[in-house]
């Protein structure tokens, strides 16, 4: 819920403009308020930006006054969904079992979705970080078949890295990612374990982008504050 009308331009503007430096053959995508969603997603049109929402409710139109259905999203050519963001669980009191709702009506509306999961600080000092995103993950894509499983994105957030500054140290990540990465290989195979991405989102900034992409698990960033500025954004993908 951040920037206004001018900000939104201005940033636009700005990634517009630094695209053409950019030689990365990786995916890009940006998650704008639900209310520049339009605006957003014209701008980019026919670029290598693609455009996603930051939250869906699972059902077909109906009377959920400020949600926002998938079928509006493709109305704007939006295929990208966020779901399970570590906000939305804490502040919205989603569960395991209503994202998994989520995950499963985003894919029956041909949606892509990005399932984020992650521990707080007290869980992480627990040693819980390991049962959590067991937890996160198997109550997360409970029923996702093994054909649908590889249109899924999957983004480990730790909560306590999130907008406060820290963030895990490249091989504290990798640890995550790898347990990720097992997990999926026991509820599907190691072929498809392989071929999900798994991004890493947790106070990414452009001088640590490049020591967590070098690790083999951490396939891309779920990224905060830098995505807010020209600069910095542009500044991961270079």
């Amino acid at each position: 819920m951040n920037l206004n009308s001018k900000g939104v331009q201005d940033l636009i503007s700005g990634i517009q403009k630094g695209l053409g430096n950019v030689h990365s053959n990786s995916e890009i995508l940006v998650f704008p308020s639900t209310i520049h969603l339009n605006e957003v997603a014209k701008a980019f049109q026919g670029s290598k930006v693609n455009v996603g929402c930051q939250n869906i409710y699972p059902s077909k139109l109906a009377a959920f006054t400020g949600e926002t259905a998938c079928e509006q999203l493709k109305d704007l050519g939006i295929h990208y969904v966020l779901i399970g963001h570590s906000e939305r669980r804490q502040f919205m009191g989603e569960t395991d079992e209503f994202l998994n709702k989520k995950v499963l009506f985003a894919l029956e509306e041909g949606m892509i979705p990005m399932l984020c999961i992650g521990e707080t600080l007290e869980e992480r000092e627990s040693n819980k970080t390991f049962s959590v995103i067991k937890r996160q993950i198997t109550e997360g894509l409970k029923s996702v078949s093994k054909e649908s499983i590889t249109k899924i994105v999957l983004a480990y957030e730790p909560v306590w890295a999130i907008g406060t500054g820290k963030v895990a140290t490249p091989e504290q990540a990798e640890e995550v990612h790898a347990y990720i990465r097992k997990e999926l290989v026991a509820l599907y195979n190691s072929e498809i374990a392989e071929s999900i991405s798994i991004l890493y989102g947790g106070s990414v900034k452009p001088d640590n982008i490049k020591s967590l992409l070098e690790k083999p698990n951490i396939d891309g960033g779920l990224v905060g504050g830098a995505s807010q500025k020209a600069e910095s954004y542009l500044g991961l993908l270079t």
